[in-house]
């Protein structure tokens, strides 16, 4: 047997024995996830809530009965950069945010000079929103929708 023969029948065995070892944990992994039962973790479901616009102004883009979903921070105001830019002479550069946290809806005003109003009434920094409150930013009416 020449040194080639003998050399290329090792790396062969080696093969076989790493290809083994390679199947036989795969198979040993997979057979303790369906003994245990063992599911990948579920995601949490974060709730949709929306904004419904109840009156709006004829500069805005803004129609009334367009919906506005909220899945993340939007910001309400003057200003370019803001989410939602609202062309209303009461309304500050930045007016307002509003955002979920642990699925809860939520309010701040953001020192506007004209105020953030929740049901008719002038809020003060951050305020928890439930369904059908009409919030009031400048002349531009929404109502929390689900």
């Amino acid at each position: 047997m020449s040194l080639n023969r003998i050399t290329s029948f090792i790396f062969g065995i080696i093969f076989i024995v790493i290809l083994y070892n390679i199947i036989y944990y795969a198979l040993k992994v997979m057979y303790k996830d369906v003994r245990t039962g063992k599911k990948g973790k579920r995601r949490r479901v974060i709730q949709a809530h929306g904004l419904e616009i109840i009156k709006s102004t004829p500069k805005e883009s803004l129609k009334n009965g367009s919906i506005i979903p909220v899945r993340e921070t939007l910001s309400f105001g003057r200003k370019e950069d803001n989410s939602i830019v609202l062309n209303d002479e009461f309304v500050s550069g930045y007016h307002a945010k509003i955002y979920t946290k642990n699925n809860i809806f939520f309010i701040e005003d953001l020192g506007s000079t004209n105020g953030t109003f929740v049901n008719g009434t002038k809020i003060d920094g951050r305020v928890k929103l439930s369904v059908n409150d009409e919030v009031r930013l400048g002349n531009i009416v929404f109502k929390v929708i689900d």
